[in-house]
């Protein structure tokens, strides 16, 4: 989204440090609801971006739509199987540094803690990554708490493999023209290197997991 609207005030991950310290704290249970917006809010008046594009938005959206009532939100949605494997991809091409905040907070909000490996997950576990179930829950509980935060007169839900098709609809939601968007920049992030690690997985233990986890969400939007 932040390259679709290069020609706007944009930016993918805005704020890193003082956004993934919030998120941190916020999920920790560290951070009260009325701090966190207050800090959201002096944030988006300080940064004056027009868009800004970030997983943490999603962390952080119960407090973020409080704090900035005017904003209007675009979920961008992806099948779990095809979003996980970019994850793992992203991962095994560039490990987080594990003192890095951005690891802190993959370990907090993948809840690492709470779902022991298996057997199954041999594959992911022999590249230093979590088990399956900690990625399928995260998938579920991100767009759950967006698609539950935001109301539904401020949320546009765009499939990420539809972003190009959608753009008109994109443009007329942020009340710009569409030929101000950028569709030559709406894949910045692809990854180059993939290592297809599903694949390598067991798949009725794949296939039972995402069930577990996100059955009623894929079924609504991707009938799966």
């Amino acid at each position: 989204m932040a390259g679709l609207f290069a020609n706007y005030r944009s930016a993918h991950h805005p704020d890193a440090h003082a956004r993934l310290t919030l998120a941190i704290g916020y999920l920790r249970g560290e951070l009260d609801a009325t701090r966190a917006q207050r800090t959201l809010r002096r944030r988006d008046w300080l940064l004056q971006l027009e868009l800004e594009s970030s997983s943490l938005a999603g962390t952080l959206i119960d407090a973020l739509v409080k704090a900035c009532p005017q904003k209007k939100f675009i979920l961008t949605i992806r099948d779990v199987y095809s979003w996980c494997d970019s994850w793992l991809d992203h991962n095994i091409n560039q490990p987080p540094k594990g003192s890095s905040l951005f690891a802190v907070l993959d370990q907090v909000r993948l809840r690492v803690n709470d779902f022991p490996p298996t057997k199954w997950d041999a594959p992911l576990i022999m590249h230093n990554l979590a088990p399956l179930a900690c990625y399928f829950q995260l998938w579920a509980h991100h767009n759950a708490q967006v698609l539950h935060a935001v109301p539904k007169h401020r949320l546009l839900i765009v499939k990420t493999d539809e972003i190009s098709d959608r753009i008109p609809d994109i443009a007329a939601w942020a009340g710009v023209s569409s030929s101000a968007l950028r569709a030559d920049q709406a894949w910045l992030f692809a990854t180059a290197q993939k290592h297809r690690m599903l694949a390598r997985c067991d798949p009725s233990y794949v296939r039972d997991t995402a069930q577990r986890f996100c059955g009623p969400l894929m079924k609504e939007y991707f009938a799966a």
